[in-house]
């Protein structure tokens, strides 16, 4: 949890919720699992999340082509089992 401090001097939590990247072959599109019964639900093309790659966390979001699944700007030679985190 990370804790900020709005333009009105509130605090305001920031959770962010970390997991594996996974496909989800009933829906037809990846996912983010958090435990073994607890996934985020199907992401969409654009939605934004962290991936830790290189010892740090990069930003960026999930897109679809007539390929597959693929992530923005990030090299990685299997989307599958990719550490991620998302708000």
């Amino acid at each position: 949890m990370q804790i900020y401090y709005n333009s009105q001097s509130k605090i305001q939590e920031v959770h962010q919720c970390e997991g594996i990247l996974i496909p989800d072959m009933q829906k037809g599109r990846s996912d983010i699992r958090f435990s073994s019964d607890d996934c985020y639900g199907g992401m969409h093309c654009g939605t934004t999340m962290d991936i830790w790659l290189n010892e740090r966390w990069v930003s960026t979001r999930i897109e679809m082509d007539s390929r597959g699944w693929f992530l923005v700007g990030v090299q990685a030679e299997s989307l599958w089992g990719q550490r991620g985190r998302i708000p």
